[in-house]
C-alpha cells in the first residue's frame, strides 16, 4: 500500500462520521458502487486521477452513481476527494466503508464469526471452494450458491458482505479473501480476530481464560474463533494476524523429527 493510500484511508472514518444514519441498505449500495466503478476502467481512472481536482472527482462520483441513495453517493464522493497511490485502491476503500456500515448495522450479531465459519466450510470442501472461487460460473450463480449455503442461518449483514465478496473477487483466492474479510469485520467492531485450533472442542470458560491472557499479552480486544482439527492431536495453535503460537502435539512431533534428522 502506497503512502498516499495509507493517508487517504483515514478518509473512510471521516466519510462515515458524516453519514451516521447510514444503514445496511447503504452498505449494499456501497458494494454496488464498488462493482459498478470496477466495470468502467475510464470512471475508475478518473476517480483516482491525481491531476484532476478533488471537487471534480467528487462531482463525477455523484454523477455516475446518481441512481444510489444519498449516503452511499456522499461516502464515495468523499473518498474520491482523497489522493490514492493507485486508482484501484479506491475500490478497496469503498469496500471497507461498506463493511464498516454493515457492521454498524449488525447490532449484536457476530458478523466476523459468521464469515470465519463460512470460510471454514468452504475450505473443507474442494468442490465448493472451486465453485465459489474458480473461473467457471457467473457472479450471480456464485451469489445464489452463497445464499443457498447460508439458508437464513446467518445475519443479514454477513450475507450482504459475502454476496459482495463472491461477486467481486478481483483476482483474490476465495480462502484468503474470506479470512481477510473476517479480520476486517472484527477490526470494524473494534476487535482483532484470533483463531484457536484444537484437537477437540474446549469449553467457553477455557476460551474466556485464553482470551483474557492473550488480551493482556497483546494489549488489545480479541475475538476468538475456535477450529476443531483432530490432526493437531493435542494442545492448541493460536493465530492472530501474522503471529502464530503453535503449541500443538503435532508441531512438537514435527520439531522432534527435524532434530533427529
Amino acid at each position: 500500500m502506497g503512502s498516499a493510500t495509507s493517508q487517504a484511508r483515514a478518509g473512510i472514518d471521516e466519510a462515515l462520521r458524516a453519514q451516521p444514519q447510514a444503514g445496511l441498505e447503504d452498505a449494499r449500495e456501497l458494494f454496488q458502487a464498488s462493482r459498478a466503478i470496477e466495470r468502467s476502467s475510464q470512471v475508475l481512472a478518473s476517480l483516482g486521477d491525481p491531476v484532476s481536482t478533488p471537487d471534480a472527482r467528487a462531482a463525477l462520483a455523484h454523477r455516475v452513481l446518481g441512481q444510489l441513495g444519498a449516503p452511499a453517493r456522499s461516502i464515495v464522493a468523499h473518498l474520491a476527494r482523497q489522493r490514492w497511490s493507485d486508482a484501484a485502491d479506491i475500490l478497496s476503500a469503498i469496500d471497507g466503508a461498506g463493511i464498516r456500515v454493515a457492521v454498524r448495522a449488525a447490532g449484536d450479531a457476530d458478523v466476523a464469526g459468521e464469515i470465519a465459519s463460512f470460510q471454514r466450510i468452504v475450505a473443507s470442501d474442494a468442490e465448493l471452494e472451486l465453485a465459489l472461487g474458480g473461473l467457471r460460473g457467473t457472479a450471480d450463480e456464485k451469489a445464489r450458491l452463497v445464499q443457498q449455503l447460508l439458508a437464513d442461518k446467518s445475519s443479514e449483514p454477513a450475507a450482504v458482505i459475502l454476496d459482495h465478496l463472491v461477486r467481486a473477487p478481483r483476482g483474490r483466492r476465495i480462502g484468503a479473501m474470506l479470512r481477510s474479510a473476517a479480520a476486517e469485520v472484527a477490526a470494524a467492531a473494534g476487535r482483532s480476530l484470533a483463531t484457536v485450533t484444537t484437537a477437540r472442542e474446549i469449553s467457553a470458560s477455557q476460551l474466556d481464560r485464553l482470551r483474557a491472557g492473550l488480551e493482556r499479552q497483546y494489549g488489545r480486544t480479541l475475538q476468538l474463533q475456535q477450529i476443531v482439527d483432530p490432526a493437531v492431536l493435542g494442545g492448541l495453535r493460536v493465530s492472530i494476524g501474522d503471529d502464530i503460537i503453535d503449541g500443538t502435539v503435532r508441531s512438537k512431533f514435527t520439531d522432534l523429527r527435524l532434530k533427529l534428522g
